[in-house]
């Protein structure tokens, strides 16, 4: 199974929440990041990024008129999605060079806005590639740079509404020996 377990399925079926459902039952730090909603009446406005050794695990979070940390927005009026390259090879980068010492990391989520953040995307890199457990979720597109992270990632992605998926991931989480006993 190796030390990488992502999730994968399409928007908003419930990856990031299976991811947290786990989080409190994980012996030891946690950290990585999760990529967080803000809301405003209802409508996704940006997606911010959070460093979970710093910020709590939550998926969505109120619009109160600015964004700290964004990764992507939207422009009122435009339809186009636009990335902050400096929050993922800044915030990004540090939030996963941080996690080196903790029990899990966590990448949720993966996506296709980070194809220009190459110093984001050698820190992803290494940690897929180090010897310590990786939890995260990877978007069903297509880029250069998620192709090449499915390639490391071989069989250890798992879709999400398939049953067999939570139980897979507690057993990974259990054979590395990071669920509380």
């Amino acid at each position: 199974m190796g030390n990488n377990f992502f999730l994968t399925g399409p928007p908003r079926r419930g990856k990031s929440s299976l991811i947290l459902d786990f989080l409190p039952s994980i012996s030891g730090p946690v950290g990585g990041f999760v990529v967080q909603r803000m809301v405003l009446s209802g409508e996704t406005v940006a997606f911010r990024l959070a460093d979970l050794q710093q910020e709590p695990y939550l998926l969505t979070l109120p619009f109160r008129g600015r964004v700290s940390d964004p990764v992507i927005y939207q422009e009122k009026n435009n339809p186009r999605w636009t990335p902050v390259l400096s929050t993922f090879n800044q915030k990004g980068t540090r939030a996963l060079q941080n996690a080196a010492h903790c029990s899990l990391v966590i990448m949720d989520e993966l996506g296709i806005f980070e194809e220009e953040a190459l110093p984001f995307q050698r820190a992803v890199l290494k940690c897929l590639g180090s010897s310590q457990p990786v939890l995260g979720v990877i978007k069903q597109k297509s880029s250069p740079f998620l192709d090449r992270v499915r390639g490391i990632l071989g069989e250890n992605i798992y879709r999400i509404g398939n049953p067999e998926t939570t139980l897979r991931l507690e057993r990974f989480l259990r054979e590395r020996g990071l669920l509380k006993e």
